[in-house]
């Protein structure tokens, strides 16, 4: 195991983060920093110590003996007089995860306050990328029906096909009539995904039991291309090439090989609007009183 670096830093959660969280900040992350389009500086090492820390973390043997290792790393620098207050404080991973924190904490509160009068289910201030391993629904309360589970390969469907300027396909499974996305809102899916050249279903928030809220702009181009001629309400088959999911690098973590080409059966639940940020605080500057000459 690594002494230099700390993976919940680098992942920028806390050490009691649940699985869900774990997968979560791993999709966020990895989608800023993939070598294949991130323009970020050294985003390739930035890649490779993510993709590090989700393996350790996201197993759940690797993860306990990761614990007793950081606990015993711990209290050696402890007894040796480092890991002082400044030494956290000079980590920019704990900076950052800070940061996070304290964004999703505040955009919670203001939609709670927005939505519903705060009796609304806040959204999630994650961006993920639509690609997201399955993981293990929620169990089903006694005396209720099941949710409905994915299938795993592509379902038939009737409807035109269209073909738009950029190489994505789609079909309208069923017209919405609510309102349409536009890039900077957030919306509520639920979903299906399949790679197109096996059929094999990677990943369905039908199978985890609840619909994913994310931003339009914060996800692959097919999606954010799809997504906004679509209307709340609808459901629509997106069939997207590789150039506009995940290209050459794939996504190996999701089981996507390298330009592979993906299919997605979407349906938009919910459109919502931006949470406004929060206005800045007024900065008032001292002016010094200057004095009589004597």
């Amino acid at each position: 195991m690594s002494t230099e670096r700390d993976y919940y830093s680098i992942l920028q959660i806390n050490r009691n983060a649940d699985q869900e969280a774990i997968e979560r900040a791993y999709q966020r992350l990895a989608q800023v920093y993939d070598p294949a389009t991130s323009n970020k500086p050294k985003a390739a090492a930035r890649f490779r110590e993510i993709t590090e820390a989700y393996d350790a973390l996201s197993d759940r043997k690797q993860r306990a003996e990761y614990d007793r290792q950081l606990a015993k790393r711990r209290a050696g620098e402890l007894a040796a007089g480092s890991g002082s207050p400044a030494d956290v404080l000079s980590n920019r991973y704990v900076w950052l995860g800070a940061t996070g924190v304290i964004g999703a904490i505040v955009l919670a509160l203001v939609l709670v306050l927005v939505v519903g009068g705060g009796g609304g289910e806040k959204l999630a201030v994650a961006q993920p990328t639509v690609s997201a391993s399955v993981t293990a629904g929620t169990p089903t309360p006694v005396g209720q029906t099941p949710g409905p589970t994915a299938p795993g390969s592509p379902p038939a469907v009737t409807g035109e096909t269209v073909t738009t300027p950029s190489g994505l396909k789609y079909i309208d499974i069923v017209e919405g009539t609510g309102a349409s996305p536009v890039p900077s809102d957030v919306v509520r899916v639920n979903y299906t995904g399949w790679v197109a050249a096996d059929g094999k279903k990677f990943d369905s928030s039908y199978d985890r039991g609840k619909p994913l809220d994310f931003g339009v702009s914060g996800v692959i181009a097919g999606w954010t291309e799809g997504l906004q001629t679509m209307k709340e309400g609808g459901k629509r088959r997106l069939i997207i090439p590789s150039a506009l999911a995940y290209g050459a690098a794939g996504q190996s973590r999701a089981g996507i090989g390298p330009n592979a080409d993906l299919i997605f059966d979407v349906e938009l639940i919910q459109v919502n609007p931006p949470t406004p940020a929060p206005a800045p605080a007024a900065t008032v500057t001292a002016h010094a009183t200057p004095t009589s000459s004597p």
